[in-house]
This record gives C-alpha cells, sequence and structure tokens, in this order.
C-alpha cells in the first residue's frame, strides 16, 4: 500500500471515529440532560470529570459504536461488485436502492417502537441514522458514476 493511500485510510478511520465520538457524546449529554435536568455543559463535564466511571462507560459505548459503524462498512463493501453494490431492491426494470439501506431504516422504525435503556435508545438511533446518511452517499456516490 502507497504512502497516499495509507494517509487516506488514517483519514477515513479518524473521520469515523471523531463521528462515533460525537453520536455517544449527544446520546449521553441527552440523556443526563432528561435524567439530571442539566444544562448542556454540566452534562459534559458529567460524562468527563465527574465520575471515572461513567467516563469509561462512555468510553465503552464510543468503541461499542466505532465497532459497529467499521462491521457495517465491511459488510457492505463485501457486497460490492467492482465498486458498485449489486444487490438492490427492484421496482420494475430499475434498480432503486440498495438492500443495506433498506435494512437500516427498517431497523430505524423498529428502535422507535421498542422500549429498552433511553441512552441506548438514543445512541442507536443516531447511529443509524449516521449508516443510514452514509449508505445515502454511497448511493449518490453510485448513480454519479
Amino acid at each position: 500500500m502507497d504512502k497516499v493511500k495509507k494517509d487516506f485510510l488514517i483519514f477515513y478511520l479518524a473521520r469515523n471515529a471523531i463521528a462515533t465520538f460525537f453520536i455517544t457524546l449527544i446520546a449521553f449529554v441527552c440523556d443526563f440532560m432528561i435524567y439530571f435536568d442539566m444544562t448542556i455543559s454540566r452534562a459534559i463535564m458529567k460524562v468527563f470529570v465527574d465520575n471515572i466511571y461513567t467516563t469509561l462507560y462512555f468510553l465503552l459505548l464510543w468503541i461499542l459504536n466505532y465497532l459497529l459503524f467499521e462491521i457495517y462498512k465491511i459488510m457492505v463493501d463485501g457486497i460490492k461488485h467492482n465498486g458498485k453494490i449489486e444487490i438492490r431492491f427492484k421496482i420494475g426494470d430499475k434498480k432503486i436502492i440498495s438492500y443495506d439501506v433498506i435494512v437500516l431504516i427498517v431497523i430505524f422504525v423498529l428502535l422507535l417502537f421498542i422500549e429498552f435503556e433511553r441512552l441506548f435508545r438514543f445512541n442507536f438511533i443516531l447511529l443509524i441514522l449516521f449508516m443510514i446518511l452514509r449508505g445515502i452517499k454511497e448511493e449518490i456516490k453510485y448513480y454519479k458514476k
């Protein structure tokens, strides 16, 4: 692998890590603001300064988000053939949208109706939305070719 590809790979990994960091931070801040009835700045301080266990919990959830996102990317790249996603939803003769985006939309709808811990619910809804946006970006890139 040449130097330019390595630099881009590190850039993409860092970009995904930063995006999943902010997803996790937004989920924690929203949950703390609702549960403890506090301001945004105090909720951010509570995540990082107040308690080591809260910070470790945040870091574990961030790592989980990052791994889930990378696994999603690997799965989507695995179903591509020559840079194109071959598994697509068809209406008539037109290939409309790839199945990975449809599956993510179904998971998103299920997350809206299933009741579980508020922090995880916020977190996974935001993560699924981020994955859907990435899928739509890939669709746009596919149709521009």
